[in-house]
């Protein structure tokens, strides 16, 4: 109520002075106006008699203008300064005064008569409107108190009496236990409505206070029980001594911390002084061997390796550019000596990365699993160099096969020519059983050859044209396109990532595939397209003719499996395979599609070329057709 007072009392007194401020540019206006009136009604006359020196006339015009309101003294001099004519008393505090100069015109030139000065008084002026100003105040001042004594008697016992027993009653829950608030102390029998409204209200506020303390402590219990039971090391840190250096960091050298990390690398240290430990868990005493958290605090120093001032120099960019969760590789010490290689999850939660004072920290134990990787890598580098002993002792073996099989078909086309008229019909068949059965295992050789070569040293990969690779393949394979009247389609290819020479075997293989296994009767027919999945391209080769059985779909990319006798349809069972052998070796794969109900669709993926033409196919034209 007193604030109240004051302020409707402030309030008057300003509307008071803007009041009284108005007022009296409005009179100070009035006698401007006054001086205006004067020059354009009188000065006239003033200046005439002035010329004929016509004294009694002017005493009696200057009388006239002292009559006005707001003038004071009027007087009018000769061109020596002599008066002519006064009116009206002189003096008065603050004087606004106006001087007209007298001339006329006479014989072509102006004659100075003289001068007439008119004087106002501003005090005049302000001495009214200061005496009703004060009045009005006063009569506010009594306003204001009597409106304020009548609101302080109505609003006393419907407001401020109410209003003090709520305030010792919120003074009274903050220092009561929250699990167990008292009720509110008023009467609910009805009377001051809107307050009884409020105090239910408050009541409503209160249990709610009780139900959110009671859900708080709840979810702190359940926050520590996961804490303390978790498998995994958790630490509670604080981190607002380490932002605070860094900020002081970032003052001084402006951008580039990671330079002076490089020249400051006792900086890392110190900010590592700097965490402080709020809690650690149980999984964190066992993973360091402490027997309690004292002993382990007591010791922490202990516990950093080289590798763990590494990834704390991590954390320390992570607040630099403002990252709020990492998890990076290191290592720490047990108390015991012994080093354990962990994963650090670094977590700064919301609602507290402007100050980091509560930052979460995770140590995931991966020492048995990094050794059982090394041992991993140790016995997959066995693997491999087994393997690559396998490649090049069959290699080996293929290529001595050569001579034997070459020498068992040049013998017996020699003994075909030798015998010649003097051997039965049953004779011939079993050397022509014999040349074919030489031909083809020649041809496996040949193909046993060209797959393990596939696993040997070669060109490094470079980006590479599939058009390019398919023309070479077709090239290949022109005199038996030309013979069975294929067709073979393309859309524009794209580059890739490979070796040519090898990608152009698999197209040779596929394309051969598709001419061997034509319908009877009808012309071969093959499509070759290409289509971008995000890094790598999928290529697709469909033909028309007798298709896969799905049922063989696993089995026909391994070495020698064929799904039809030699009788029927040429091969050696390779092709596929060696296929295989290139695309994975390429980081692809191949499979064969079976959405299409005619015909075979094989596919392989490709990793697109990390040159400037991976952003699109080469350019682009109608699709060719070649036969």
């Amino acid at each position: 109520m007193a604030r109240l007072f004051l302020i409707s009392l402030a309030v008057t007194i300003a509307v008071s002075v803007a009041l009284v401020g108005a007022e009296y540019v409005q009179a100070k206006t009035h006698a401007i106006e006054r001086f205006e009136q004067i020059e354009g009604s009188t000065l006239a006359s003033i200046r005439e008699n002035a010329w004929l020196q016509d004294r009694e006339r002017l005493d009696s015009l200057v009388q006239g203008i002292t009559n006005l309101a707001y003038i004071r003294r009027a007087v009018v001099a000769d061109d020596d300064g002599r008066v002519m004519a006064a009116a009206g008393e002189e003096g008065g505090e603050d004087p606004l005064v106006r001087t007209y100069r007298l001339t006329r015109s006479y014989l072509g030139r102006e004659v100075d008569l003289g001068t007439l000065t008119i004087t106002a008084s501003l005090a005049d002026i302000r001495r009214p409107i200061l005496e009703r100003a004060w009045m009005v105040l006063l009569a506010d001042l009594i306003i204001a108190l009597a409106v304020s004594a009548a609101l302080y008697r109505l609003v006393q016992p419907l407001v401020t009496l109410p209003l003090e027993r709520m305030a010792a009653h919120a003074r009274a829950l903050g220092r009561a236990d929250l699990g167990a608030l008292p009720a509110p102390p008023w009467p609910t029998d009805g009377a001051n409505d809107e307050f009884l409204d409020l105090a239910i209200a408050f009541g409503d506020m209160s249990q709610a206070i009780r139900q959110s303390y009671q859900a708080m402590v709840d979810s702190e219990t359940r926050y520590r029980t996961l804490f303390d039971s978790s498998p995994v090391s958790l630490w509670e840190e604080d981190f607002s001594a380490v932002k605070a250096a860094i900020d002081t960091v970032r003052r001084n050298i402006g951008s580039d911390f990671f330079g002076y990390l490089r020249q400051h690398p006792e900086f890392v240290r110190q900010c590592a002084a700097l965490v402080r430990v709020i809690e650690v868990n149980t999984a964190t005493l066992a993973l360091h061997g402490a027997p309690d958290r004292d002993a382990l605090l007591g010791n922490l120093g202990t516990t950093f390796t080289a590798k763990s001032f590494e990834a704390f120099e991590r954390q320390l960019l992570a607040i630099w550019v403002g990252e709020w969760q990492l998890a990076v590789d290191a290592e720490v010490r047990t108390l015991d000596g012994q080093r354990r290689q962990v994963v650090v999850n670094w977590l700064v939660p919301e609602g507290h990365r402007q100050t980091l004072e509560r930052v979460v920290v995770a140590l995931e134990d991966v020492t048995e699993r990094v050794a059982a990787e090394h041992s991993l890598e140790a016995s997959m580098t066995r693997l491999m160099e087994a393997n690559s002993e396998l490649e090049r002792f069959a290699f080996v073996a293929a290529h001595d096969l050569q001579e034997p099989v070459r020498g068992i078909v040049s013998f017996s086309q020699l003994l075909r020519r030798k015998l010649g008229e003097t051997i039965d019909i049953e004779a011939h068949e079993f050397l022509d059983y014999l040349a074919a059965a030489a031909e083809r295992m020649q041809a496996q050789v040949l193909g046993l050859i060209s797959y393990t070569r596939v696993g040997g040293a070669s060109r490094s990969f470079d980006a590479t044209a599939l058009d390019q690779a398919l023309s070479v393949a077709r090239d290949t394979l022109a005199a038996t396109i030309t013979a069975t009247g294929a067709v073979i389609e393309t859309s524009a290819l794209p580059m890739v990532h490979g070796d040519a020479s090898q990608l152009s075997e698999v197209f040779r293989n596929l394309i051969d595939n598709a001419l061997k296994f034509a319908q009877p009767g009808v012309s071969p027919r093959i499509l070759v397209d290409a289509k971008r999945n995000d890094s790598e391209w999928l290529i697709r080769v469909e033909d028309n003719g007798i298709g896969i059985d799905p049922r063989y779909a696993g089995e026909i990319f391994q070495v020698f499996r064929r799904l039809h006798g030699p009788g029927i349809y040429p091969g050696t069972g390779i092709g596929l395979a060696t296929c295989r052998r290139i695309i994975e070796r390429h980081g692809g794969r191949i499979w064969v599609d079976f959405s299409r109900s005619e015909g075979a669709t094989l596919c392989f993926t490709l990793p697109a070329a990390q040159t400037v033409q991976q952003l699109g196919l080469r350019p682009q034209g109608s699709p060719n057709t070649a036969r």
